[in-house]
C-alpha cells in the first residue's frame, strides 16, 4: 500500500488475505475503492460477497466500480469515483495496483490539484513505478487535463 496524499488517497494491489486489509486499516485507510472486475476478485477471494464482507467486518466502507484491465473508467464512472473519493482516507485498488489504480489516482490529482496529466502520472509513479500503463489510460488523463484548460 502507498499513500499519494497521506491519509487522503493511496493505492494498492488487491489484498490476498485479511491481514493485508487490517494493515490498510492500521495505516489510516477508512474507505476502499475497488476497480477490479468480479471475476478478478473471485480469483483471489473465491467470492465477491465474501471479500466485501471482510472489508465491512473491518469497518471499512467501499465502492465497487469494475473497470476492465488496461482501460480507464468511463467519464460517468470517474465522476462518481471523484465525488466518493472527496470524503475520507481512501485506498484505491485494482489487481496489481498499477494501471487502473494509477489512472484513477492521477485523474484525481488532475481534477483536485490542477496538475497537468504528465505531472500527475509522474507524481503517482514516485510511489508506484509503472503506474498508468496503456495508451487508453493516458488518453483519458489527457482528456481530463483539457477539461481544466
Amino acid at each position: 500500500m502507498y499513500w499519494v496524499r497521506r491519509n487522503r488517497i493511496g493505492g494498492s494491489h488487491m489484498p490476498s488475505h485479511l491481514d493485508e486489509i487490517r494493515l490498510w486499516k492500521s495505516s489510516g485507510v477508512r474507505k476502499v475503492l475497488i476497480l477490479a472486475e468480479d471475476w478478478e476478485i473471485e480469483e483471489s477471494w473465491g467470492d465477491v460477497d465474501y471479500y466485501l464482507d471482510q472489508l465491512r467486518s473491518e469497518g471499512l466502507s467501499y465502492l465497487h466500480v469494475p473497470i476492465p484491465d488496461g482501460y480507464p473508467p468511463s467519464r460517468s464512472q470517474f465522476q462518481e469515483i471523484v465525488q466518493w473519493l472527496d470524503k475520507g482516507a481512501n485506498l484505491v485498488h485494482c489487481v496489481a495496483g498499477i494501471g487502473r489504480t494509477g489512472t484513477v489516482l492521477a485523474g484525481y490529482l488532475i481534477l483536485r490539484e490542477g496538475v497537468t496529466p504528465d505531472q500527475a502520472v509522474q507524481e503517482v509513479r514516485k510511489y508506484r513505478p509503472g503506474a498508468v500503463q496503456t495508451m487508453q489510460q493516458f488518453l483519458f488523463l489527457e482528456g481530463l487535463g483539457k477539461l481544466e484548460d
